[in-house]
């Protein structure tokens, strides 16, 4: 699929930031520990990621 082709309605939604949220927060309540990611591809411009605790704590003591 080129960059150009148009996005079906349903796969606008899909794609969309708030369905990236959206799951990642029904993934956190499993206790999964995520982040959102932004990538340059139209099909998945949102890719959630699963982090560990480690990175976490080793983030906030990057702040």
């Amino acid at each position: 699929m080129s960059a150009d082709t148009p996005l079906s309605p349903l796969r606008r939604v899909l794609c969309s930031r708030s369905n990236a949220v959206r799951v990642a927060a029904w993934m956190r309540l499993d206790g999964i520990h995520t982040d959102i990611v932004a990538t340059g591809e139209p099909l998945q411009p949102w890719l959630i990621v699963e982090t560990t605790a480690g990175l976490i704590e080793d983030t906030r003591a990057c702040a």
